[in-house]
């Protein structure tokens, strides 16, 4: 999707500017200095309607033409992460818009070539649990738990099925999918799941600092470098390092902050970056 984006300078259109806050009423998402931030917003625990999904497909697809933005952020409001899918969405015809939708929000959220961090600050349970593993990173309060409860109710998670044994392993994807197996966030952090835990009341302020550490950064560098690991996932190995050349000398070697960044370390400074 990235290596086919048509040529918009996102300083100078507005043609894909992201939806505007008065038309999202379940997710919050905003872009400024370089960081998207989307916020699941549906108290009390932030369940994943069909509509709530499509709000957030809409965001993921303006994103993609954000060049400035280097740093994609998804969090929630309250204390749930995400309970889940709605447990109405299961029956009848909505099963199928639930899956469908789902399937894309998290295709959209693999594809997209802006580095994702998701924020996790209390229970992450069924889709809300694969949003939050599906990101790049995840960094999670100590508090939070992780788990697929949807056996217990006669149903399974199809993403959870798919993705889960890429990230945990066999053995665990069968404990948390088949078994409703419950995570702890160290326990999550130990199988891969997430990427850090971080207590409670530090989850903010490092936060804080890893997006620092973003908006430090160049965003053509950045989303380049998240095109290469992205597309080299599921393929051998020699396929994956030929992708990762052609993005880099067909790509990044075509922005003028690969020169700045060179020319900053040789004259030991910091590089100026313009985003471009």
């Amino acid at each position: 999707m990235a290596d086919e984006l048509p040529d918009v300078d996102s300083h100078d259109s507005d043609i894909y500017a992201p939806p505007r806050s008065g038309e999202m009423k379940l997710v919050q998402f905003a872009a400024a200095q370089g960081v998207a931030r989307l916020t699941l917003n549906r108290p009390p625990a932030n369940v994943m309607s069909v509509e709530m999904m499509e709000e957030i497909v809409s965001a993921l697809e303006a994103l993609e033409y954000q060049r400035d933005v280097k740093l994609l952020v998804i969090n929630a409001s309250g204390k749930y992460f995400s309970a889940g899918f709605e447990l109405s969405d299961h029956l009848g015809d909505r099963a199928y818009v639930m899956l469908e939708d789902f399937h894309r929000l998290f295709d959209l959220l693999r594809r997209v070539d802006k580095p994702t961090l998701a924020v996790v600050n209390g229970p992450a349970l069924g889709a809300g649990c694969m949003l939050a593993a599906g990101c790049d990173m995840t960094l999670s309060a100590a508090s939070a738990k992780f788990a697929l409860p949807e056996i217990k109710g006669g149903v399974f998670n199809t993403v959870a099925a798919a993705v889960l044994p890429r990230i945990v392993g066999r053995k665990k994807a069968f404990e948390m999918i088949l078994g409703g197996l419950s995570l702890t966030a160290e326990a999550a952090e130990r199988a891969g799941l997430i990427s850090r835990v971080v207590p409670d009341d530090k989850l903010e302020a490092e936060v804080a600092a890893v997006v620092q550490r973003f908006q430090d950064g160049s965003a053509p560098l950045l989303q380049c470098a998240k095109r290469a690991i992205a597309g080299g996932l599921d393929v051998l190995l020699s396929d994956a390092l030929t992708f990762a050349e052609d993005v880099y000398l067909n790509q990044l070697m075509a922005t003028e902050d690969v020169a700045e960044g060179l020319k900053a370390v040789l004259g030991k400074r910091k590089p100026v970056w313009k985003d471009r």
